[in-house]
C-alpha cells in the first residue's frame, strides 16, 4: 500500500480537474474562479479527516482499495468548504501561507477594475466557493465506486456530521469570551460543547465512524471509536487554541491572534482568565477584541504564560490524549490499524509552534 496522503491528493486532483472542465463549458469568465477552486483543493493540507476516514475502514474489516481512498477524499472538499467559510466569517487574510480565498477573489476584483466594493465581491465570491465544495464533497463521495448499500448505511453519519460541523461553527460565531461589562462569559461547558462540535466530531469522530459504517462495522466498534476520537478531537482543538496564539504564521499558514482580537471564547484564554491574578486578568481583559498588533499579541502572551494556562493546557492535552490512547488500547484492532491511529493521535496534538 502506497502512502495514503499521496492517493487522496491524486484522488483530488482528477476530482478537481474533471469538475472544473465542467463549469468552464458554462462560460468563459468562470475560469479565475475554477483555477482557485482546484488550487484550494489540491494545494497544502494534512489529509487528517480522509486518514481518520480510511483507518476506521481498514478497522472494521475493509481491505485497502481505491474505493475508500475515494470516498475519504469527499471529507477533504467538505473540509475545504468549512475552511472558505470559516476564513470569511473571520476575516483571515492567510490559509495555508498564502492569501485566504476571499482575499484573492477581492485582489481578482480589483485587478479586473470592476465596479463595486473588492471586499465585498471576495466575500460573495468565497461563500459561493465554499457552498461549491459542499456539493462537490457529497458528488465524490457518491463516485467513490463504494457499493450503493455501503453508501446508504453510511449517509445518515455523514449528514450528521455536516449539520454538526454548522451548529459548531455557528456557536463558536455566536460566543463570546467577554460580556458587556468585561466580566468572562464563557462557560466552560460551552465552549467543550463548541470544540466537540466543531473540531471532535468532524475531525475524529464521525470520519472513523463514516469508514467503518462503509466497511459494515458493527455498533459496538463505532462506539469505541467515539471513545477514541471524543478526548482526541478535545486535544486537537486545544492544539489548535494554542497556536492561535502562539504559533508561528511562517509555519502554521494562519496569523496569530485572530481569536484576541476577535474575543472568541476559545478554552486557552477562557483558562488564561480564569487563571490569572487581578492586575493580570484585567490587562488580558484590555487586549481583548483590540487590534491584533504584534506588541498586543506579544503581550497577551506573557499574561497566558505567567496565569499557567499554557501549562495547564498542554497537560490537558497530555490527558485527554492518553485517554484517547487508553480507549484505542482497549479495542482489539490489528496492529497496523492500532499503529496507525496511535500516530495519528500523536500528529493531530503535538503539532509545531
Amino acid at each position: 500500500m502506497t502512502e495514503l496522503g499521496p492517493r487522496v491528493s491524486a484522488v483530488l486532483r482528477r476530482f478537481a480537474r474533471a469538475r472544473g472542465e465542467a463549469l468552464r463549458g458554462i462560460d468563459a469568465e468562470l475560469e479565475p474562479f475554477v483555477q482557485l477552486a482546484e488550487d484550494v483543493l489540491v494545494r497544502g493540507g494534512k489529509r487528517v479527516r480522509p486518514a481518520f476516514c480510511y483507518w476506521g475502514w481498514r478497522g472494521a474489516g475493509g481491505e485497502d482499495c481505491d474505493e475508500i481512498v475515494t470516498a475519504a477524499a469527499s471529507l477533504e472538499v467538505l473540509h475545504a468548504c468549512a475552511l472558505v467559510h470559516d476564513d470569511v466569517m473571520d476575516d483571515s487574510d492567510l490559509r495555508r501561507g498564502r492569501p485566504s480565498a476571499h482575499r484573492r477573489l477581492a485582489g481578482l476584483h480589483a485587478a479586473d477594475g470592476r465596479p463595486g466594493d473588492p471586499a465585498a465581491f471576495g466575500r460573495s465570491a468565497a461563500i459561493l466557493l465554499g457552498d461549491l465544495f459542499l456539493t462537490w464533497a457529497d458528488d465524490l463521495l457518491m463516485a467513490s465506486g463504494l457499493a450503493p448499500g455501503a453508501l446508504a448505511r453510511a449517509w445518515p453519519t455523514y449528514a450528521r456530521m455536516r449539520a454538526e460541523l454548522v451548529a459548531g461553527q455557528y456557536l463558536d460565531l455566536t460566543g463570546r469570551l467577554l460580556d458587556a461589562d468585561g466580566r468572562v462569559a464563557a462557560d466552560p461547558a460551552r465552549v467543550g460543547r463548541i470544540a466537540r462540535y466543531k473540531t471532535a466530531g468532524y475531525t475524529v469522530i464521525r470520519p472513523l465512524q463514516l469508514g467503518a459504517l462503509l466497511a459494515g462495522a458493527p455498533p459496538g466498534l463505532l462506539d469505541a471509536y467515539a471513545a477514541f476520537g471524543r478526548p482526541l478531537g478535545e486535544a486537537f482543538q486545544l492544539r489548535d487554541d494554542i497556536l492561535g496564539v502562539f504559533g508561528d504564521p511562517a509555519v502554521t499558514g494562519k496569523p496569530a491572534g485572530e481569536d484576541l482580537r476577535d474575543g472568541r471564547p476559545n478554552a486557552l484564554l477562557t483558562l488564561a482568565l480564569r487563571h490569572a491574578d487581578p492586575p493580570a486578568a484585567a490587562a488580558l481583559r484590555a487586549l481583548v477584541a483590540a487590534p491584533a498588533t504584534p506588541a498586543a499579541l506579544a503581550r497577551a502572551r506573557e499574561l497566558i504564560v505567567a496565569s499557567g494556562a499554557l501549562a495547564l493546557a498542554e497537560e490537558r492535552i497530555a490527558a485527554h490524549t492518553a485517554r484517547a490512547l487508553a480507549a484505542l488500547d482497549d479495542r482489539d484492532l490489528d496492529s497496523p490499524v492500532h499503529d496507525a491511529l496511535a500516530r495519528l493521535a500523536t500528529a493531530a496534538t503535538a503539532r509545531a509552534l
